[in-house]
Formats: structure tokens, sequence, C-alpha cells
């Protein structure tokens, strides 16, 4: 019978390191690193040699097929899922991750030797990564690319980023996407926060860098669903590698870092990463993606009346009316975000504490009232610091309430009408 035998050298070519240096002679074209027929079909004809009778026959296959590669690779990974031979599969299996790790260099090293950009790479990660740079977009199953006037600068910026180890595994692990990718960009931000702040024994203590924090947004801008502890703020991890100063420089790869940016604005959807997000396009200087993730947040149940009103705060300071629409469906929105409680002098001269709720509406209702340039004491809002002043575009959740449920009624009837005058559909 038929022994399995591991080939013991291949077990340790499976952590093989990819190099990003490419040689002098490397092809810049992906269609250098084809397979000539007659290479495959003799990679081919050894992979049925691993499961010959003869011990002696099936080594020789198994040492050749070593020694071929990246050249053995197809026949390997046919032999690995396909053959009904278990002596096959198992050596097969066991020779494919060498065969696999230089296929990935082969195919690193064309791709930086593309210096020019004139070809198209089937690099794991770099479609992806160059698709939220474009911004491409997708209809009726079709892509549709944005801008390629960054696509130089994108290669320029991706070559960067895979020249680090650690971002190199991030990056080709985005090419997949698989089930616990979720879990590595998690790990990812945890560790990068922890190595800033010296959490983590036996490493030193440094700053994250800028190739670093790019790869993290754009693994995250991937996962949108995953919400990361709550003490491993992006804002600090920002701010400490370069990552808005080199995104506002007016160049190509600024915009490059801008564009991989918005795209991870545009993907949060945990109300506390979305508060931290404001700040973030306010430091980039995205004024209208500072606008959508206010009107996200302010919009979303359940968030804190901090978030909440802080969402408030900068619509306000930067939307306009374009932003009216997607307020709409917290007009009706009854829902409690604070309860303000004010002490009431009375005629008799003792004080009542008095008990007002400010709900989700009333925030939304604020709001589209200044956007429209009109004033909130002219709709029954009333200051809870009892200023005399014209209201500006300021606005703080906590500030401005409504004495009565009829005082409501009547501001959201006069904003009804006044919608009907101004804005008829």
């Amino acid at each position: 019978m038929r022994r399995f035998l591991a080939f013991g050298c291949c077990l340790g070519l499976v952590g093989v390191t990819v190099l990003v240096a490419p040689g002098a002679d490397v092809s810049p074209n992906p269609a250098d690193l084809a397979i000539p027929a007659a290479v495959n079909a003799r990679a081919q004809q050894l992979v049925e040699q691993l499961g010959s009778d003869v011990f002696a026959e099936r080594e020789d296959a198994e040492r050749e097929l070593a020694q071929m590669g990246r050249w053995a690779r197809p026949a390997l990974w046919h032999g690995a899922t396909k053959s009904p031979d278990p002596e096959i599969r198992h050596r097969c299996t066991l020779l494919l991750p060498h065969a696999e790790a230089q296929e990935l260099q082969a195919r690193v090293e064309t791709f930086l030797a593309d210096t020019q950009g004139e070809y198209e790479h089937d690099l794991p990660g770099w479609k992806t990564f160059l698709a939220l740079v474009r911004n491409d977009f997708r209809l009726f199953g079709y892509t549709f690319p944005g801008d390629r006037s960054l696509d130089k600068a994108a290669k320029t910026v991706f070559t960067g980023l895979i020249a680090n180890r650690d971002n190199r595994r991030l990056v080709f692990a985005a090419a997949q996407r698989d089930f616990d990718f979720c879990t590595r960009v998690w790990e990812r931000r945890v560790e990068l926060y922890n190595r800033k702040y010296g959490r983590i024994p036996g490493v030193d203590r440094r700053e994250p860098t800028l190739s670093e924090i790019t790869v993290l947004l754009f693994a995250e801008a991937l996962v949108p669903n995953v919400y990361p502890a709550r003490n491993t703020s992006i804002s600090a991890l920002l701010t400490a590698s370069g990552f808005v100063a080199a995104a506002n420089r007016d160049t190509d790869e600024g915009r490059v870092y801008r564009a991989i940016a918005t795209a991870w604005l545009m993907s949060r959807r945990d109300p506390r990463e979305m508060y931290y997000a404001m700040t973030i396009a306010g430091n980039l200087n995205l004024p209208d993606e500072l606008c959508t993730i206010a009107v996200k947040l302010l919009t979303t149940p359940g968030a804190l009346a901090t978030y909440r009103g802080r969402a408030a705060s900068n619509l306000i300071l930067y939307g306009n009316e374009k932003h009216l629409p997607l307020l709409e469906k917290m007009l009706d929105d009854t829902t409690v975000v604070f309860t303000l409680r004010l002490n009431t002098l009375n005629d008799d001269g003792q004080t009542t504490l008095q008990s007002y709720e400010i709900q989700a509406r009333d925030m939304a209702l604020a709001v589209a009232i200044q956007l429209t340039g009109q004033n909130l004491k002219d709709y029954g809002y009333t200051d809870r610091y009892g200023t005399t002043s014209e209201y500006d575009r300021t606005y703080a959740y906590s500030r401005f309430y409504f004495k009565t449920p009829e005082a409501r009624a009547l501001a959201f009837q006069k904003w009804h009408n006044w919608q009907k005058k101004h804005r008829p559909q």
C-alpha cells in the first residue's frame, strides 16, 4: 500500500516572503507571466506521476514539481482539487503553497516593473484599491470607471503600501475578503493603536506610518459593519501618521489619499465612528462628505443625543438646501432625544422644575429652518438662555425647545406651509 509522504521542505515555504524589488530584467507586461504550453503539459504529467505505484517515481515527480515552482501551479491546483487519487491530492496540496508564493512574487515584480502604468495587472487588492480611488460605480452588472487621471498616482501610492510586509498581508487579504477578513481588519487597528501607546509587551512604542494608516482606511472601507473597540479612536492614529497633511497636499498623490479617506468616511455605520468621521472630514476639507455623514448620523435611530446634536450643528454650518430631502424622514420622528429640565419662577416667587422634551423631529426642523435662511424664533422655538439677539447659523440641541405641544404643532404647520410655497413638489 502506498504511504502518504510529506515533502518536508514545502512546509517551510508556506510563509515565504514576497519580494517587492523587481530585477532589471523583469518584464512589465503581465502577459509574459503566461506558462508555456509545453511546460504546463510537463507539469501535468508529473502530477499524474505523483500517483505512481513506484515510490521512487513519486519522489522524483515531487522533486521536479518543486523545482518548477510557479510554472507548476495550474497543474498542482488541479491535482489538489480535482484528482480522484488521494495520494496526488495530498502531495499537490503540500507543493502548492510554494508555487503560489512564487506566482505572487512574480506578479508583484511585474507590477513594480511597470513604472509607466502601461498594462492591466491582476495583483491582489490592486483593482479594489484603484476602484476606490477612481470612485468606480456599478450599474446593471457593469463597472464604469470614475476619474482615470489618478491611475498613475494610485499606482505610486499602492507600490509604497505593499513595500511593508504587514501592509501587504492586509492588502492581499482584501482581495479575497474571506470570513476572517473582518477580524484581521479589527485586529490591525487595535495593534496600531496599542503600539502607539506602548501597550504591546516586548514591542517598542512608535507612531503609525502613513502607509499603515492608508492601508487600514482602505481595508476598513471594505468592511463598514465592523465596529472597532471603543478605546481605539481612528482620529489619534490619523494625526500621528501624518495622513491628514499628506491628504491635504495639492498633488495627485494627495488626491489619492483623499479618495481613500472619502471611501472610508462614506462607509461608516457605527454612530461613534460617524461622530469622529465628521471631524476627520472637516480636517480634510471635505464639506460635502461631512454633511452626508451628519445627515446619516442625525437620522440614525438610537444614536446618542450628543452625537446627533453635533451632527445637526455641523449640517447647519456646512450644509445647504440640497440636504433638505435627506432630513424629511426625520420630520415625523417623535423619539425623545433629550429632556430639558429648567427651574421656572412662579408668580408667588417660588421655583418649579419644568421638563421639556426635545424630539428628533425638533432637531431636524431646526436644521431645515436654518438651512433655508429662516429664523428659529419665528417658528416658536424658545431659547433657554433668553437671548434677544438674532439667531445665527448655530444650533445646540439642549438650548432650543418648544414650551408646549401646541407650539410644536404650529411650528410644523408653518414649515409645511413654507414648503408648499417655496418648494412645491
